[in-house]
């Protein structure tokens, strides 16, 4: 049975260094599921060592980013989120007033990807895409709320 190569391995396959705070960081970034913030990530880091500061964690994230080995979204909460590549593509529907977001297939974008390339000539990247808007549950709040006043 083979497994994916990790964080670790792939940034050793490509020449790069890994420090033991990088390994560290490398590490918890892979055991948190789906989207993390940078402070999540220093969180959790700062539970196995102390010493590692978040100028550390963010350098480390720039290069993954550089990688492309994760991808970064505005999920409307004000703070960046990562996630692996591997996380597979994928993307998100945001409510802008109660924050909800659910995710979404890639297949839901494909056409729209498919007509922007060939009647546009426009490459979209579009590998974790985030569109706002509101809930259902919002929704029928300010209905409520409008038809009540």
């Amino acid at each position: 049975m083979s497994t994916s190569p990790t964080l670790l391995d792939t940034l050793k396959s490509r020449g790069l260094r890994v420090t033991p705070q990088r390994a560290i960081i490398l590490n918890t970034i892979e055991h948190i599921p789906g989207h993390m913030t940078v402070e999540q990530i220093y969180e959790q880091v700062q539970r196995v060592n102390c010493y590692i500061n978040l100028a550390t964690v963010y350098r480390t994230l720039d290069l993954l980013r550089e990688l492309d080995l994760v991808t970064e979204a505005d999920m409307g909460t004000g703070a960046t989120h990562y996630a692996l590549h591997t996380h597979a593509t994928h993307h998100h529907a945001v409510c802008r007033a109660c924050g909800h977001s659910l995710e979404f297939p890639h297949d839901l974008l494909s056409p729209l990807l498919d007509i922007l390339r060939t009647d546009y000539r426009f490459f979209a990247d579009a590998d974790h895409t985030v569109l706002f808007g509101w809930c259902a549950t919002c929704v029928q709040e300010e209905v409520k709320s409008t038809s009540g006043s």
